[in-house]
């Protein structure tokens, strides 16, 4: 369930063009939903009918007026309820999800948790990393935690550059200056994913790609991903993975079901619960707050990628909403993806659930 403080809270961060801020303050539990029965065909059939009406012309809208949106997909009470793609792109594209990759390293720490290849968030990650206890490094790093990693609270200063030389180089990462004690301030900090994703391959034993495709993509059916390496041939944590806009949905929906898919558990329940705990309030570049690796918006958990690339979920509204845009700085300014969540999708689905249908 969504814990209450979560639910009431409104965020409403500018960053997010309001995207948070409108959202519904109730949310039903996870758990019941998810043990929820399967509709029946004839009710599938009367669902479609009512997602063709919400969203008519909503196609037409994103082709002419939202031209940094490249991929949709909308998925409601577990049911295709809207897709679109710009032309010269389909379900099949990868898109480059930028920081999204943050979120999807968040769900395989919680697989390996299942696997029993890490024992959690509050595992030492010297116990993982031993060498970066011998590299010179500030003694704080002794002190480091998976669970400073996944919150970004490891007290390095905040960073959001790209270095394709030393992102994933274990000396640069850990010897970089401390500003706070761990686990006591927010600072989005692309090198403490970057080393969440090295301690984590150590800890499962093969690299991190091959890991994410045995036991997580494939037991979700997606195939088609692609994850960058960096210059010491490790798997970036903060950015790298291209995914199609459907793959994206799924991910969105394995998170919307508490790590349950068909039946199966792929992460712990409970951990996909702190996942979508507040941990803290966050701050740039969405300044809205954060679980492990997850924005938190009031009823909502989101995975974010530079330029526009989303995961939203919903749970009260039984909603998964995977976006692409382009990826450049003016499309960031402008937004046009939290727009299309805010302003349209998650109207369209409100009206469908006060009609009671």
């Amino acid at each position: 369930m969504f814990p209450s403080s979560l639910r009431r809270r409104d965020l409403g961060a500018a960053a997010l063009g309001g995207l948070t801020g409108g959202l519904t303050a109730a949310s039903p539990a996870w758990s019941q939903r998810a043990a929820a029965a399967v509709a029946p065909p004839a009710a599938d059939v009367v669902l479609a009918a009512r997602h063709r009406r919400v969203f008519a012309g909503l196609a037409a809208r994103i082709d002419a007026q939202l031209t940094d949106v490249q991929s949709v997909v909308v998925q409601h009470r577990g049911q295709p309820a809207f897709d679109w793609f710009r032309s010269g792109t389909t379900a099949d594209t990868l898109h480059d999800v930028q920081s999204v990759t943050k979120s999807v390293l968040a769900l395989l720490f919680g697989q390996a948790m299942a696997d029993g290849l890490v024992r959690g968030p509050d595992e030492l990650v010297a116990l993982r990393l031993p060498a970066m206890l011998r590299l010179g490094a500030d003694a704080r790093v002794q002190r480091l935690r998976f669970a400073h990693l996944l919150t970004m609270t490891a007290g390095w200063p905040p960073d959001e550059i790209a270095r394709p030389g030393r992102d994933d180089d274990l000396r640069w990462l850990v010897r970089r200056p401390f500003v706070a004690e761990p686990g006591t301030r927010f600072a989005y900090d692309n090198g403490a994913a970057n080393l969440l994703a090295l301690g984590l391959a150590q800890a499962v034993g093969e690299p991190l790609a091959n890991y994410a495709r045995r036991r997580l993509f494939q037991p979700l059916g997606i195939g088609r991903l692609a994850w960058r390496r960096g210059a010491q041939g490790h798997a970036l944590g903060a950015i790298g993975l291209s995914l199609t806009t459907p793959a994206m949905a799924r991910l969105g929906e394995l998170v919307l079901h508490e790590g349950q898919w068909q039946g199966r558990s792929l992460v712990p329940r409970a951990y996909v619960q702190d996942l979508a705990r507040r941990h803290s309030s966050g701050g740039p570049p969405l300044s809205t707050a954060y679980g492990y690796l997850w924005w938190l918006g009031a009823g909502s958990v989101m995975a974010s990628g530079y330029g526009g690339q989303w995961i939203h979920v919903d749970p009260a509204l039984d909603l998964v909403v995977a976006l692409t845009s382009r990826r450049t700085p003016e499309s960031a300014a402008r937004g046009q993806g939290a727009t299309l969540i805010r302003r349209d999708i998650v109207p369209a689905v409100r009206r469908l659930q006060r009609a009671g249908q």
